[in-house]
Order: structure tokens, then C-alpha cells, then sequence
């Protein structure tokens, strides 16, 4: 899945209602993941690349993901404790 798909699962899950939420706790779980692979792989890429073009695309890539895992992981968090 594309970065834009899974950033934008990830702004529909933290836009619904709790009861929602709760049914998609899991789903949720799995969105992070995969941002989270993203992110590694795209970190990993970074590293290589030496084009300052497209280092800052990466960058930029990397700092709108690690953003909405630290939204998603926020929202995991209140779900758990509620």
C-alpha cells in the first residue's frame, strides 16, 4: 500500500467515534506497522541516496509518517486506557 493510503487510513481511524475505534483497534495496529516498515525502508533510502532533490522527498515522506504514527500511536493509547 501506498504512503498516502495508509496515512489516510490512518486520519479516517483517528476521525471516527470511539465505538468505531474500538471495533478497529486492531486494524489500526496494522496500519502502524506498515507505516512503520515504510519508515525503515525510506530511512534505509534515505541513507543511500545522494540526489539532494529527492533526499528531500524522502525527508519529507519520513517526517508527514512519523507524525501520523505518533497521532495513531496516541490514539492506541487512549483505546487501551478507555
Amino acid at each position: 500500500m501506498k504512503t498516502p493510503k495508509l496515512i489516510k487510513k490512518v486520519q479516517e481511524y483517528l476521525d471516527a467515534d470511539e465505538l468505531k475505534q474500538c471495533k478497529r483497534k486492531d486494524c489500526i495496529k496494522e496500519v502502524l506497522n506498515k507505516l512503520k516498515k515504510k519508515q525503515r525502508m525510506l530511512k534505509h533510502r534515505l541513507a543511500k541516496e545522494s540526489n539532494d532533490k529527492e533526499r528531500k522527498h524522502i525527508q519529507k515522506t519520513l517526517d508527514i509518517i512519523y507524525i501520523q504514527r505518533k497521532k495513531g500511536l496516541k490514539a492506541l493509547k487512549s483505546l487501551k486506557k478507555s
